[in-house]
Order: C-alpha cells, then sequence, then structure tokens
C-alpha cells in the first residue's frame, strides 16, 4: 500500500490524500533527441517534447534557476526567466552560460533556438499568462546562520500588484521551514486571496556536476502546499518530460521545507562521518578504502558519499547546515550531531595540513602545487569549498603556494587575487616541495607522472581526495598520503 502523501509514479495517477484530482499523464511524442557533450544523457541525448501550452516564471538566472528553466524549457513548456543582472541577462540571451554545468550550455542554447525559453529583465512582462511563477533566488547564511531571506521578499513585493487569478507561486529556494506561511500571509495582506494565489513548496535537490541528469532523471519530487489544484498543476510540469518513474511527495508547505534541510543535514553528517572513520582509520593503520566498501555493500548504508576528503563544502550542505541549527535554536532544541558535523568539518582541512607537515616539516617558505580548488569536481563555484580552506591554513604557516584548476581560473583570481595559478597541473608542480590533491577531478588520474615529479624539487604527494592509485606513485619514488591510507595500498 503505498504511503500517505505519496503520488503514484509519474505515469499513474495521484494518490487520494489531498483530494488531487486523478489526471494520469499521456506519454508525450518524442519529436526529435538533443545530444549533450560529456557523456551525459543516454545515447539518444535527451528526448525533445512538442509544446505543452502550459508558461513558466522562472525568477533567479543563479544554478537552480537556470537549470530549472532550461529543463522545463525542454518538457515543452513556454519559459521566461528573469535576470536583473543586465551584463548576466546579455551573456544568457547569447547563450553564453557563467556556471560551469554539463550539458547546461545546449539544453540552454537548443530552448532558445526553439523559442521555448527566454530572457527577460521585466517582471510583469514574463509572469503575464503564467501558471507557475519559481522563485529561484539565493538565501545565503546571515552571520547568526540564519538565512537571509530579503531576495525572496523582494521578489514577492514585486509580484503582488502583477498576479493574476489563481497562480502559483512556487518556492524552490532552500528556505527555512515557515517561510512558504510567511509568504502566503503577506500575500493574503495584500488582497491576494481573492484572487486565490496558492504558494507551493518545491525544494530543488540538484547535484551541482550532474545536475541536467538530476533535473531529468530525480530521485524523487517533493510537492508541499494547502491547495490540491496548485499541487497538481505543479506535479503536472514535471510529469510531461521526465525519463524515469520517479515518486512524487506530496505533503505541506512546513514539511517540504523540513525534507531539504534534513536531507542536507544527513549527508553533511555521512560525509563527515566519514572523514572522521579515515581520521581514525588513519591512527590505526587501516585502509578506510577497504572499510567503506565493505560497509556500502549494506543497502541500508549504500556506498554514496562514503568517500573521505578535505571536508564538505559548496552552497547547500555548509548553509544549510547553520540554518537547521538555528531553526534548532529558535525552538529550544539541541541538535547534538549537527552542531558535532559543523566542528569536525571545521577541523577537517588541518589534517590534509598535518600530512604535508609530517612530509615537509615546517611548512615555512616550502613550495606546496594545489591541484583542485572547486570544492567537489565538474563545477566552477568555490563557495566554502574546502580546498581553499587548506590553503587558507598552509598560507598562515608561511607555504607558498601554485595552484591549477581546470575550469575555476577566473573565479580563483577574483576570490584570491595573489595566488599564483598555473594553466596546466604539470606546471603546479614545477619546484614544488610537495603537491596537494583537494579536488577529485578524473583528469589528474591519468597523468604522467613521471614527467610530474621530474619537475618537482622533491617527491611528495598529499591526495586529500583518495583519488590515485597508491602504488602507482610510490613506483614512481613518490612519498605518498592518502586520507585513512597507508602508503602503497590500493
Amino acid at each position: 500500500m503505498r504511503p500517505p502523501g505519496l503520488l503514484s509514479r509519474p505515469e499513474n495517477r495521484p494518490a487520494k490524500e489531498g483530494k488531487l484530482k486523478r489526471t494520469p499523464a499521456k506519454p508525450a511524442e518524442v519529436i526529435e533527441q538533443l545530444e549533450l557533450s560529456h557523456g551525459l544523457a543516454t545515447e539518444s541525448g535527451l528526448p525533445v517534447y512538442p509544446p505543452t501550452g502550459l508558461r513558466v516564471a522562472v525568477v533567479g538566472g543563479g544554478f537552480v534557476g537556470l537549470v530549472a528553466a532550461a529543463g522545463f524549457a525542454q518538457f515543452g513548456h513556454t519559459v521566461f526567466l528573469i535576470e536583473k543582472d543586465s551584463q548576466k541577462l546579455d551573456e544568457l540571451r547569447a547563450g553564453k552560460v557563467r556556471i560551469y554545468e554539463r550539458g547546461l550550455p545546449e539544453l540552454i542554447t537548443a530552448n532558445l533556438r526553439r523559442q521555448r525559453l527566454s530572457f527577460r529583465a521585466d517582471l510583469a512582462e514574463a509572469v503575464k499568462g503564467a501558471q507557475a511563477i519559481f522563485l529561484a533566488v539565493g538565501t545565503p547564511s546571515l552571520s547568526s546562520g540564519e538565512a537571509d531571506l530579503s531576495a525572496v521578499f523582494e521578489v514577492i513585493e514585486n509580484l503582488i500588484p502583477l498576479l493574476e487569478p489563481r497562480q502559483i507561486i512556487v518556492l524552490k529556494s532552500t528556505v527555512p521551514v515557515g517561510t512558504a506561511s510567511q509568504v502566503r500571509n503577506l500575500l493574503f495582506r495584500n488582497g491576494a486571496e481573492k484572487k486565490q494565489t496558492a504558494v507551493v513548496s518545491n525544494p530543488e535537490f540538484l547535484r551541482e556536476g550532474t545536475a541536467v541528469l538530476d533535473f531529468f532523471r530525480p530521485q524523487r519530487i517533493v510537492i508541499g502546499g494547502d491547495r490540491p489544484e496548485a499541487i497538481e498543476t505543479v506535479a503536472q510540469l514535471y510529469r510531461v518530460g521526465m525519463m524515469n518513474a520517479c515518486p512524487i511527495v506530496v505533503t505541506n508547505n512546513e514539511t517540504a521545507e523540513m525534507i531539504k534541510y534534513a536531507s542536507n543535514l544527513f549527508l553533511a553528517t555521512k560525509v563527515t562521518f566519514t572523514n572522521e572513520l579515515a581520521n581514525l582509520c588513519d591512527a590505526a593503520g587501516i585502509n578506510v578504502t577497504e572499510v567503506t566498501r565493505g560497509m556500502g555493500l549494506d543497502s541500508r548504508i549504500s556506498p554514496e558519499f562514503l568517500s573521505p576528503g578535505p571536508g564538505f563544502g559548496g552552497s547547500c550542505l555548509p548553509k544549510d547546515l547553520e540554518a537547521i541549527l538555528n531553526l534548532a535554536q529558535k525552538h529550544g532544541t539541541q541538535l547534538s550531531i549537527a552542531e558535532a558535523v559543523k566542528e569536525a568539518n571545521r577541523r577537517q582541512p588541518d589534517k590534509v595540513v598535518e600530512k604535508l607537515e609530517s612530509l615537509l616539516g615546517n611548512l615555512k617558505g616550502k613550495t606546496i602545487g594545489i591541484l583542485g580548488l572547486t570544492f567537489k569536481a565538474h563545477t566552477n563555484d568555490l563557495r566554502s569549498s574546502p580546498a581553499l580552506e587548506v590553503m587558507k591554513r598552509l598560507a598562515a604557516k608561511g607555504a607558498l603556494l601554485q595552484a591549477f584548476d581546470p575550469v575555476a581560473e577566473a573565479e580563483a583570481k577574483t576570490l584570491w587575487p595573489e595566488l599564483k595559478l598555473s594553466p596546466k597541473p604539470a606546471e603546479a608542480a614545477q619546484g614544488a616541495d610537495a603537491l596537494a590533491i583537494l579536488t577529485e577531478w578524473p583528469e589528474f588520474m591519468a597523468l604522467d607522472w613521471e614527467a610530474v615529479g621530474g619537475r618537482m624539487k622533491a617527491k611528495n604527494i598529499v591526495d586529500a581526495r583518495n583519488l590515485l592509485v597508491p602504488e602507482i606513485l610510490t613506483r614512481h619514488g613518490f612519498n605518498y598520503l592518502g586520507m585513512g591510507q597507508k602508503p602503497g595500498e590500493v
């Protein structure tokens, strides 16, 4: 028996809860295939569906907004994305994307060509006639740890005089529990009740680096609200184009908001658990890779997020960890695990520094080549990157840094102007006393390590991602240290 609140698979009908209208989605005709680079899609590419006649507005041209807008356009909807940054707007209209996200440029260009996707500065023009208005604006952390909702409420204030009857405001941004209720109250105080405006929570679960496939093959879609017809409309926007049998979870706004935060807290906890386990394995002389391999075979655990590293980062996990701790404080509840995760993640970059010190001794004046700057591979996102945290601590100890990243050079120049950047990974090794691999870019595995070692002053390497095969490095004369691995172990 299906759990309450869980819609059936997208090709079937919704569940009874919420008294949703039973409108099974009919499979749409595939009119062509969109080929994507990087081997992201199936062999035949992403399916292109005929127009649905539905109009969608997306406010915010960041990572979440761009993927959602391009994805909905691929589904056959007419999509207008609102971006108030004039320079960014011009770039988007020309099909240029600042964000490094595999498959996204092709997706945007294809739907610009089909005239399903357009970019607008005028909010009124974009939301006119839209069935749903998705808010995908930033909600960064304030110094208190609380999420900054100023951008969300600025958009709502601007929307109020523009709303048409029965339009749906969809909160796609990650927002604290209770935000949808605040938005609803603000709308109702300004007469939105007469227009039957609905507020729906639809948190995103996109992973940077695989966001395009995550949109087309989601593991679940969460829709929270108090109006069944609005929930059904949002569900239908997704059903027409999803490439897998994805469950759609229907609940209230507050639960949908909590699902997002709870999911990210769990992921942050799992990453931190793995890092702590690697630290213990280091001390005990055990290979953590063998341990996690054995653990991950248990379906209750799974192998995902069981790779140790220098800590978690990015735009989501650190911010959402702070937000859920702030929520707990407001409710007078202690989240001991979340507090421990925050502290352990703060300390984890020190483990990488300690490994370099074990190889080099005093780091003052030592040259260290850095491979990888982003918080994970396949993105140019440097936000809360643990690689940068390691580098700051190395610099504080007097180390001289020279770094390479395959896609984030421009972002690094902006964030750390004095950092010496190398155009190639081998050049980051030139004259180095040690190398530190801080991001798991797969191209680092294919380096000619004999040639790289020949450029170095001393053959020392700390692999903070356990990316390389230790035996290969030791065969080339390197002193190799991984996370929770003894030198020479595979």
